[in-house]
């Protein structure tokens, strides 16, 4: 018995040695896997790029700035002049926060018993969990940078009633910070990438399986031919998926979609193109639709690693960073967002815009090449 156990145990150990790729991706996959999301989510959520209005432009003031900053929360990057252009700013996604600090707030903080200045943090709610982490240390760093002040003006804290600085926290574009209106479209986004990888990716694969590859090969068709007919259900069968989820999401789930309709659809065709490259160069590569399918999963979970639905990408490592702007799905998800949850046009996404056509054009050009060489 034990014989014959170790006779079929050497058997299927065999088999895997001569499939070099699939022990590659049962190996190096997990492990890879853990180091790229270890590394990208181990450290806390800080250095969000903040824009400050300080209209006060007083030493005070400039000292909460600093206050702020410490806490390595907050990134101050932008100092704009006015509150619409920390508006143009929070609409176009360039900052996670902002703070305007009023006229006269070092003035109302030493003069006792006068209203207590208010200042006020924006943040962009398109990313809960970010924004609840900013407006709880915006709270903690504000309440304690005024009862330093209190110290530094009077020498004591005792006594002292109301509050001495009024924090006015307000989110934009999810403004219940609703964690379904974050999750949910970036789940669809997910799906959607998934669906064209796997048709695309098992299209040539299974061909080679079956046998019926060679038979493919000697008739009449051509190489791009057979690339663009593969590609066709691909196409399709996702797109079908997208509306069919797109509807749940809003109808169902309640997602807000306060966008042009329109130019979601439109886009997400061109999202839909940019996937099936990656799908396509993958069925050309694998010999077995099992192959095709782990290969899928590796790259679905860099995606998921690198487009900021796990963890914020700015506040990634500086290289893991440059890493994500390689990965469609990540432009893809902050347009989505950018699209349903800000009402934005393509003037406020129109950067990510360009990186997801360029990276279609790259990738759809490095597939298209690769194949016709192998099936030539």
């Amino acid at each position: 018995m034990f014989r014959r156990i170790w006779h079929l145990a050497t058997k299927e150990l065999i088999h895997l040695r001569r499939d070099i790729l699939l022990v590659s991706f049962l190996v190096l996959g997990p492990v890879s896997e853990l180091v790229f999301i270890a590394w990208s989510t181990s450290a806390p959520i800080e250095h969000l790029p903040t824009a400050i209005v300080d209209q006060d432009r007083t030493e005070v003031s400039r000292a909460l700035v600093v206050a702020l900053e410490n806490s390595e929360t907050f990134d101050a990057k932008y100092y704009p002049s006015s509150e619409s252009e920390l508006s143009a700013l929070l609409d176009a996604g360039s900052v996670s926060a902002g703070v305007l600090i009023p006229t006269g707030f070092a003035e109302r903080l030493s003069m006792p018993g006068s209203e207590a200045p208010q200042v006020q943090v924006i943040l962009d709610g398109s990313d809960p969990a970010a924004a609840r982490a900013a407006e709880m240390t915006a709270q903690g760093v504000i309440e304690s940078y005024a009862q330093e002040r209190l110290l530094q003006t009077w020498g004591h804290v005792a006594g002292q009633t109301g509050e001495v600085i009024r924090t006015d926290v307000r989110v934009w574009f999810n403004e219940e910070l609703s964690q379904a209106n974050y999750t949910v479209p970036s789940e669809m986004g997910f799906m959607l990438s998934m669906v064209a990888l796997m048709v695309a990716a098992i299209s040539i694969a299974r061909e080679r399986e079956l046998g019926t590859f060679e038979q493919l090969m000697v008739t009449p068709i051509r190489s791009w031919e057979l690339i663009i007919g593969k590609a066709i259900p691909a196409v399709l069968i996702s797109y079908f998926d997208f509306l069919l989820m797109l509807g749940i999401t809003v109808y169902i789930f309640g997602v807000p979609m306060k966008g042009s309709l329109p130019l979601l659809l439109v886009l997400a065709l061109l999202y839909i193109f940019v996937e099936l490259g990656w799908g396509l160069l993958i069925s050309g590569f694998c010999r077995t639709q099992l192959q095709a399918l782990l290969l899928v999963m590796v790259v679905a979970m860099v995606g998921m690693v690198f487009s900021g639905y796990a963890f914020p990408v700015d506040t990634m490592p500086p290289v893991m960073q440059m890493l994500a702007n390689l990965v469609p799905i990540k432009h893809w998800l902050l347009i989505m967002r950018d699209i349903m949850l800000k009402g934005a046009g393509i003037t406020v996404f129109w950067k990510e815009l360009v990186a997801l056509a360029a990276l279609g054009v790259i990738i759809n050009g490095i597939t298209l090449t690769v194949l016709r060489k192998r099936l030539d």
